[in-house]
């Protein structure tokens, strides 16, 4: 009896520790997970712009103090304060006077006799360049009617910017769009300038009113802006969030070194892309960040954003166990770069064949090293779960990408007009994020309701000044456009 109880209480007790062993091990697959989410969490905390795809707009006071400190030791690094050897000195210059003003001297200023008839033996030169009082100039148009012999009364024609019985004039029209839509002015900021400064005051609602007439003036315009950016070898493409009231819309850029489109739009996707009316049909190279709908114009060669790259590389090297592989493909984009752009210089078309088959061969070994430290994928769809780390899991996400995408990511190895950064695009977006933050809404894009084209933002100015300077017209040229018509278009555009 003793006997059969002992093992009776050995059986219960082998029970109970596979019990509690099952339990165990369930807990440690329940802390591993919770230890894998908490990672996950601290590291998006983490993210800013210097690591992802964020816009810095969105970065924290934290991040901007240290990309500020960074950028500060940077240029501590690299040039001393004030003018560089061999820079083009930048200073006022002597211009024709408009006037000229003496100045005598009154007395001696050693014995203090009068200096009057006194012979002037010299002089000093100052010139001082001010702006004069502006005021406007009101014109009376006068129409006569004139009564012919035969009893007919005939009226005379009025110009077409007397439109009204009183109304603004055509350079006050041109300087508020200029305000509004280049300088990002808020609405009524500009109807305070325009009051303050030159004695104009117009109602915020007049502004947003010609905006819109402005934009569907330009319809002539934007179409050569079109057409000269299917025929452009490069361009580079960008989409950002934005307001519309209270409804999300997205900007969309395509741009080049000298022109830039910039629409608005209610999808994001393929849709907006193809409304636009640029890239169906598309043949040349289009630079983007990797968004997929821009993939589906197939009859384009495409280059995707190294920087972005270089964040996101950044991003999973974060973890020890990948630090060396991404700071390896780090180094390869930048050697990518380098040698593109040394090619270019040269004036070669592509960079020398010896020295890109050796890039792309560091960069595919370095993607077998990347391989060899991960699982065998892909990974489950469902994050924390598999085995699978959030590290481990975004590692793979960019390796099977930049494998899969090799071709688009060293674009510039085998076309040296192509960048390997996505900048250009970036910056032609920069100034409507900036926009948000001032004024809290697009000003441009509050009245909907008219046709698509006149929802495009006119972006005259950029798309005159480009990188080679002002093309044929002055600071306000593309903006002046609006109010002649669409006559100039063809000789501003024909670059």
């Amino acid at each position: 009896m003793a006997g059969s109880s002992l093992r009776q209480q050995l059986d219960q007790a082998l029970v109970a520790v596979g019990v509690l062993r099952s339990e165990n091990e369930a807990l440690r697959a329940e802390v591993i997970a919770l230890r894998d989410r908490v990672t996950h969490l601290l590291t998006e905390m983490g993210r800013d712009s210097s690591n992802s795809s964020a816009p810095p707009s969105r970065d924290g006071v934290d991040a901007r103090k240290k990309r500020a400190e960074r950028r500060a030791e940077a240029r501590e690094a690299k040039r001393a304060a004030g003018k560089q050897p061999g820079a083009p000195g930048a200073n006022l210059k002597r211009r024709r006077p408009d006037l000229t003003v003496g100045h005598e001297p009154v007395c001696c200023k050693g014995c203090g006799a009068d200096l009057a008839g006194a012979p002037v033996v010299g002089e000093v030169l100052r010139q001082v360049i001010d702006l004069p009082a502006v005021e406007p100039v009101v014109t009376d148009h006068v129409a006569y009617r004139r009564r012919c012999a035969c009893g007919v009364e005939t009226l005379g024609d009025m110009p077409p910017e007397a439109r009204a019985p009183v109304c603004w004039g055509p350079e006050v029209r041109a300087f508020a769009i200029y305000l509004l839509v280049r300088q990002h002015l808020p609405v009524e900021r500009t109807a305070e300038l325009l009051a303050d400064l030159l004695d104009a005051p117009v109602s915020t609602g007049w502004l947003c009113r010609i905006q819109l007439e402005a934009s569907g003036r330009l319809a002539p315009f934007m179409t050569e802006l079109k057409a000269q950016l299917r025929r452009a070898p490069v361009v580079h493409a960008d989409e950002t969030g934005t307001q519309v009231g209270v409804t999300k819309h997205w900007m969309h850029t395509l741009t080049t070194n000298l022109l830039t489109l910039i629409a608005v739009h209610p999808r994001r996707g393929v849709e907006a892309i193809r409304d636009i009316g640029v890239l169906p049909g598309y043949t040349g190279t289009i630079v983007h960040d990797g968004y997929s709908p821009y993939e589906i114009f197939d009859a384009a060669t495409h280059a995707q954003c190294g920087a972005h790259l270089l964040r996101h590389l950044d991003d999973v090297g974060q973890a020890v166990a990948f630090e060396l592989w991404t700071s390896q493909l780090a180094g390869i984009l930048i050697d990518a770069k380098n040698a593109s752009e040394t090619a270019a210089e040269r004036g070669a078309p592509v960079v020398d064949d010896v020295l890109a088959a050796a890039i792309v061969s560091r960069y595919h070994s370095t993607l077998d090293v990347a391989f060899a430290l991960l699982p065998d994928g892909p990974p489950p769809r469902l994050r924390h779960t598999g085995g699978w780390s959030v590290a481990q899991r975004k590692a793979w996400n960019l390796a099977i990408r930049m494998r899969t995408g090799a071709d688009d990511m060293l674009r510039c190895l085998v076309d040296t007009r192509v960048s390997l950064d996505n900048n250009v695009a970036e910056r032609a977006l920069r100034m409507v994020k900036l926009h948000d933050l001032w004024a809290g809404l697009d000003y441009e894009l509050r009245l909907e309701g008219g046709p698509r084209e006149q929802r495009i933002r006119c972006e005259g100015g950029r798309i005159i000044r480009g990188r080679g300077g002002t093309r044929g017209a002055g600071p306000a040229g593309g903006i002046a456009l609006a109010w002649c018509g669409g006559v100039r278009c063809e000789r501003v555009l024909s670059l």
